[in-house]
């Protein structure tokens, strides 16, 4: 019997532990996208052009239709865009750029004195590199006014490291809340190198925080809720791609973020940017199953989203709801006719993304009533060839992944159709740009 109990346990902590390492994996993938967003809109033409040429490679190659670039093709793109990351490195560098971390719990209590929680660093080796004999690990802490604190440095053994997975333990700093990291370091004095630090918040009164969470009203949203993404970050260290603890508990809590807050709405989950002048429109944005809201409203397109509130006047609201409605729930017609009552006199648009924008033409004539006076469709299909006779308002198509570095237009009466060369992955932050273009060329 003894023996059968100890055979689960250990499958079930197997199962566990391959759990935590898809978790991660995602995660890891999620976050090398943002950067790659994040760096691609930094950098020069000659970077974009080396990274699309990357892109172009994928995508005709094992990719064909530009979709789930795995962690190898992020890292190839990463490094079209800064050289620097395809240079030689020392046996150091290359095991300190393999090794990923999850830290359990991911976020820590602000305190005065004392040790502190408890806290489980989990190293993965993310790749094969190059490993002789036993290695030297340690963690530092690094505080937002650039302190750093070691709390760990220990020689773990070759075979150790070999196998993939590594744990350490250590205790949080005292702090006062803040954006606190954490960085593993590999070797000794001229010798050492670090990866790239993960962002492990100090949070005030964080426990108390979170039990509070528990007696609000769940709301639904594609991806995760805050809550949702908190309660991973904190009990699982899967951390949310754009947002750390600190921001996730604010807008779990109902607070704002800047022009950002979150509003529930008949149990669904909605955000919302709205611009300091008073708007004379309405923007409603479906991200698809590619873009979650959160990501869309807070991660490296954001900043374009936010000036296009405030240059064109506009309230965003970005939403995840179904085209049709389930078990009582609202669908996407049924909210569009809500916010447009709301406001009336407001101009109201529509921007969808992926799949969500193949379906809109079938929306539009399904629901001919529904309140728009535009719409703005971006896809990767490059199958539409012209104007869906279904949309009878104004239309904008953009298309990705294009050959010219030049945008190509097509402008009719009502209709526009905009081809552009990067691929549908980075076209969040392009958007704004062209519907502003668009506009103009009226």
């Amino acid at each position: 019997m003894t023996a059968l109990l100890l055979l689960a346990l250990t499958g079930a902590l197997s199962a566990s532990a391959q759990e935590s390492s898809e978790e991660l994996t995602l995660t890891l993938r999620r976050e090398r996208l943002e950067l790659v967003r994040a760096r691609y809109q930094a950098a020069s033409e000659e970077r974009r052009q080396a990274a699309l040429e990357v892109f172009k490679e994928i995508r005709s190659a094992a990719n064909p239709e530009g979709q789930e670039l795995d962690l190898s093709s992020l890292e190839l793109v990463l490094s079209a865009l800064d050289p620097a990351r395809g240079e030689a490195e020392s046996p150091e560098q290359a095991l300190a750029s393999a090794l990923s971390l999850r830290v359990v719990p991911g976020a820590f209590e602000a305190r005065e004195d004392g040790l502190g929680e408890a806290t489980t660093v989990h190293l993965d080796r993310r790749w094969d590199v190059v490993i002789e004999g036993d290695q030297i690990l340690s963690l530092y802490w690094l505080g937002p006014d650039g302190e750093e604190v070691r709390v760990r440095r220990e020689v773990i053994p070759h075979a150790l490291v070999r196998a993939g997975s590594v744990e350490m333990f250590i205790r949080p700093p005292v702090a006062a809340p803040g954006p606190w990291q954490l960085v593993c370091e590999v070797g000794m004095d001229e010798r050492a190198s670090r990866g790239l630090p993960v962002p492990v918040d100090c949070v005030s009164d964080l426990t108390a925080r979170r039990g509070a969470l528990a007696g609000r009203t769940a709301a639904s949203m594609k991806g995760q809720t805050p809550g949702e993404a908190l309660a991973a970050l904190c009990g699982r260290g899967v951390r949310h791609p754009v947002l750390g603890a600190s921001e996730l508990l604010t807008l779990a809590e109902g607070g704002a973020l800047g022009r950002l807050r979150p509003v529930t709405h008949h149990g669904s989950l909605e955000l919302h940017i709205t611009p300091e002048s008073e708007p004379t429109g309405t923007l409603v944005i479906a991200g698809g199953s590619a873009l979650s809201p959160l990501e869309l409203a807070a991660g490296a397109a954001s900043s374009a989203w936010l000036s296009f509130a405030e240059s064109e006047r506009v309230r965003i609201i970005l939403l995840d709801l179904p085209l049709s409605a389930r078990e009582g729930g609202l669908s996407l017609p049924m909210r569009i006719i809500e916010l447009r009552d709301e406001r009336p006199e407001d101009t109201f648009h529509l921007v969808a993304f992926g799949d969500v924008a193949g379906f809109i033409p079938s929306m539009r004539a399904r629901y001919p009533e529904l309140p728009l006076d535009g719409v703005t469709l971006v896809s990767d299909s490059l199958k539409r060839t012209g104007r869906d006779p279904r949309l009878d308002i104004r239309t904008m198509l953009v298309e990705c992944s294009g050959e010219s570095m030049e945008p190509a237009w097509i402008h009719e009466e009502g209709f526009g159709q905009v081809l552009i060369c990067e691929p549908f992955t980075l076209s969040a932050a392009l958007v704004p740009e062209l519907m502003i273009a668009w506009d103009r060329a009226r």
